[in-house]
């Protein structure tokens, strides 16, 4: 796993700083201006890394944990080449909160770059997880895909994803889990 994130960090950030054309400004639709700009909401936003590990640590079998691992990577590959060759970015709103709410917003903008917009690996990775946690059965049914639904309405109440990037990342994700099986990356 920690080879696995260290692979994620290296396509994500290098993607997000070296670009093959200067990055476009997404321009945020009447639909996305529509959803209220919420700051508390990089809680549920920053949980995605703690769903990521618990849904391919916790639940499941070797088979699941091999094939949702695979499609995280797959995902965060298929993303780096749409980042590499179409770099998006979005105004990033002031920090209006404070205390440690305050803290991870600047611990966000200090680490992550804001020319990996469309699509949302946010979207992509909490689908996978979703999935990975609804086929384990039990609660996990249940509570993965509310998770991964909370941490998508996530990117758009913290103005870090529009509409479009939301789409993009669940079209990766599936299409990473689609691409794993077909593979049988067992």
């Amino acid at each position: 796993m920690g080879a696995g994130y260290l692979v994620f960090c290296a396509l994500y950030l290098f993607a997000g700083y070296v670009h093959l054309v200067s990055p476009t400004e997404l321009a945020p639709t009447a639909a996305d201006r529509a959803i209220a700009y919420l700051p508390e909401a990089i809680w549920v936003y920053l949980s995605q890394f703690a769903f990521l590990f618990v849904a391919l640590y916790f639940f499941g079998d070797d088979d699941g944990r091999t094939y949702a691992f695979w499609g995280y990577l797959a995902a965060t590959a298929m993303a780096f080449v749409i980042f590499m060759a179409w770099p998006t970015s979005l105004p990033r709103p002031a920090i209006e909160s404070t205390g440690i709410t305050a803290f991870l917003w600047r611990g966000l903008y200090a680490t992550d770059t804001a020319a990996n917009c469309f699509p949302s690996l946010h979207v992509a990775l909490a689908g996978l997880a979703a999935a990975r946690m609804a086929a384990s059965g039990g609660a996990a049914r249940v509570v993965g895909p509310l998770w991964a639904l909370a941490i998508t309405a996530s990117t758009l109440l913290t103005r870090q994803h529009v509409l479009l990037d939301v789409a993009g990342g669940a079209a990766i994700g599936a299409a990473s889990w689609v691409l794993v099986r077909r593979l049988d990356v067992r």
